[in-house]
Order: C-alpha cells, then structure tokens, then sequence
C-alpha cells in the first residue's frame, strides 16, 4: 500500500481532517464583514464536507463550491448536496487546491479551514487575493505557535513536522505583507481539537493490528501528533484567522463565479 493509500486508509471513515467544529467555523463567518452580502465561497481542501455544509446553512443566499482532491470525499459532498436538497448551491470539485484558478474578483468568502499549509501561508494568501472582490475576505485555520519558546520535545516535533509553523504575530504580519488586513482571529476550542482528535485516535486504537507497513507508519505518527499535542498544548494549536482584502473597496456582491477545475462531480 502506498503512503497515500495509508493516509487514506486510516482517515477514510473520520468525519474531518483537521481540529475544528461548527462552533469554530460559525464563531470565524460571523466575523466576517458584510457577511449577508456574501454570495460566491470556494471552501478548500473541504475533505468530507463538514465546513461545506455549515456554510452553506449560514449562508443561504450563497453557492458554495467545495474543492478536494480525494475523489471519494468530493462525490460524498455532492451526494450529500442531492440528499439534502441544495444540489443547486453546493458543487463538488475533485482537484488539487493548490493547481485551480479563479477569475479575477470572482470569490466574497476563500475558506481553508486546516488545509492552508497545503498551499503555504504566504504563497496562499498571494495567489488568493487576486480572486477575491473588494472587501472579500479569507478564513483559514491553522497550527500556531503559542510561546517562543517550546519544549525541546515539542520543538524537535515541529521542526521535523511542520518547520514553518509561525506565531500569532507573525501570521498578522505575514496576512499584511500579503495585502490584507486582519478582521479577527481567535485561538481554537479544546472542544474544537477534541472533535478531531477523539476520533482519530480511536481510529488508530482500532486498527492497532494492521499488517500493512505503510498504515503502521502514518498511525505512529499520528499516535505522536496526538501526545504532543496533549502534552503540550500550552504551547502551540489551531488557531482561526479572517482576512479582508485590503484595497479600501466596500463588498460588491456579485454573480456567478468562474472556477477552472479540473473535474466536477456530479
């Protein structure tokens, strides 16, 4: 089996991918200035949809298209869109979100909730900006560094996993550099890490006995992620970030968007 086939394997039957719950994701849209004039979101590496969906109830004036590059996620968002009547507001794309393309001020609401690191933070929030209209907005979560100064275990960890995780300051900093201003941004829920953490582990509780070397290699490292970040929460975890597109444009709401996609489903 291949890593990614691992990946996949382990993370197939969760119901999301990253820390973070409805409370979280509402507590960010409600932040998010002019946000009843919000009418094109473009929710990426939307994994099983939990985030497509909450948008698409909050906002219900809105299209919302969810990008994921596992197919079996994306054709679960757009059957779950048929089920549940919004088949016209809810589009699946299968495809990478670091390789699609949006027309120029196209998007109100770019939402990357745990997925931004895919792109990288600065290389992101660059390419994103040109899509956005005046006063569009991005929201993303990620992992932060709480203090400067982590536990050898903990910094030893992040060094070998994630060498560009930032600050809080430096992420304002960065958002900034990159032509927005920060709206609102809030250190994330022990309910909000619980909601992934609880079932990843007992994922990895119930698949202790895989022969597969490959699956045995992403459980340890999960199994690793997990104590660190129990152990050490104090010093670094998810963090949600709003950004406004910093032109001195008031929001226009507009039409439909146009996204070049590689695939949609159906």
């Amino acid at each position: 089996m291949s890593e990614d086939a691992a990946i996949y394997e382990v993370f197939g039957p969760l119901p999301q991918g990253a820390p973070g719950n409805d409370a979280s994701t509402l507590r960010a849209l409600d932040a998010v200035p002019g946000r009843d004039a919000v009418r094109q979101v473009l929710d990426l590496g939307a994994g099983r949809g939990r985030t497509t969906f909450a948008l698409a109830q909050a906002l219900p004036h809105a299209q919302v298209t969810a990008v994921e590059i596992h197919a079996p996620f994306a054709g679960r968002i757009a059957e779950r869109a048929r089920e549940a009547g919004l088949a016209d507001r809810v589009r699946a794309l299968c495809g990478d979100m670091a390789k699609i393309e949006a027309a120029a001020g196209s998007i109100d609401l770019i939402w990357a909730e745990g997925s931004i690191y895919v792109v990288g933070m600065e290389r992101a929030l660059t390419l994103w900006r040109p899509w956005l209209r005046p006063g569009g907005c991005v929201a993303f979560s990620d992992v932060v560094r709480w203090t400067g100064d982590l536990s050898k275990e903990a910094r030893a960890f992040w060094a070998a996993e994630y060498p560009d995780m930032a600050s809080e300051a430096a992420i304002r900093s960065r958002a900034e550099a990159a032509g927005y201003r920060v709206v609102a941004g809030f250190r994330m829920s022990k309910a909000a890490h619980d909601a992934y953490y609880v079932p990843l582990e007992a994922r990895a509780a119930e698949l202790a006995g895989c022969a597969d070397a490959d699956v045995r290699q992403v459980l340890a490292g999960l199994r690793r992620e997990i104590d660190v970040f129990r152990r050490f929460a104090d010093e670094a975890g998810y963090a949600f970030f709003v950004l406004q597109r910093a032109d001195g444009g008031a929001r226009t709401a507009g039409g439909k968007g146009s996204i070049t996609r590689p695939d949609t489903v159906r």
